[in-house]
């Protein structure tokens, strides 16, 4: 599905752009509400919600990105945290040409003291991982997916919790 060159769309795609190492938005990679954000060496991983946008964002941190893209709520797979296990974890996958690029994050509830809350990106082509790369330990900030369930609901998706997908409400 395509979506039109709409004014909220044409300046979510020039905040993007506009990104310069001078700004906060710039070093946090993100234009809106941030979902997940990490360092990987010296690249950024970031996810943000502008509006019904997910936006995500993977490059060098405090430069213009490698890869930014951008897609509606309807159009990102989100598996919410299933409120069993030990660890409370969450993906959202954001597809390109072929490409999956699935964002993860996971914290062990069961973990004395201050738990630390692991992620990453893997990245796949027709069901072939082509790269995994892990957060660097200690960088992951936010970690969030709730406010695209939230999003996914309004614009008239439900989660199936016997088939464990999204479908029409």
């Amino acid at each position: 599905m395509s979506f039109p060159e709409t004014p909220m769309r044409l300046c979510l795609i020039a905040a993007c752009l506009a990104f310069s190492p001078m700004t906060a938005a710039a070093q946090s990679g993100c234009a809106g509400i941030p979902l997940f954000q990490c360092q990987s060496g010296s690249k950024s991983i970031d996810l943000c919600l502008a509006g019904d946008v997910a936006v995500y964002r993977y490059g060098p941190a405090g430069r213009a990105a490698e890869l930014v893209l951008e897609r509606h709520v309807t159009e990102v797979d989100l598996q919410p945290w299933n409120g069993v296990g030990r660890y409370l974890w969450e993906e959202v996958t954001l597809y390109n040409a072929g490409h999956s690029y699935a964002l993860n994050y996971s914290i062990d509830r069961m973990a004395q003291g201050d738990p630390q809350v692991t992620g990453g990106v893997t990245v796949a082509k027709g069901g072939q991982v082509l790269a995994e790369v892990q957060c660097s330990p200690g960088t992951v900030g936010a970690h969030d997916f709730y406010p695209v369930f939230e999003r996914k609901e309004a614009n008239g998706q439900c989660w199936n919790r016997d088939s464990f997908a999204w479908q029409r409400c």
